[in-house]
């Protein structure tokens, strides 16, 4: 469903060996954030809103704390 309403792609992740991974739906560019979408989904995902205050540090500055991301 998100995939057809947000472009948000699908992949069956192999942990083991991550070059054997499979793309099931491809990600489709959209424009424009659709900021609506995004704001209800951090008031009801705590993951979410970490990602996304993550991405705002980068967005920001440049920086990547590889403790943020490799968990």
């Amino acid at each position: 469903m998100l995939s057809a309403l947000h472009g948000i792609g699908v992949i069956l992740l192999n942990p083991e060996n991550p070059t054997e991974s499979e793309i099931l739906l491809p990600a489709r560019r959209r424009p424009e954030v659709d900021w609506q979408s995004i704001n209800r989904i951090l008031t009801e995902n705590l993951d979410f809103k970490n990602f996304i205050e993550l991405v705002s540090i980068y967005y920001q500055t440049g920086r990547i704390r590889s403790q943020d991301w490799n968990h």
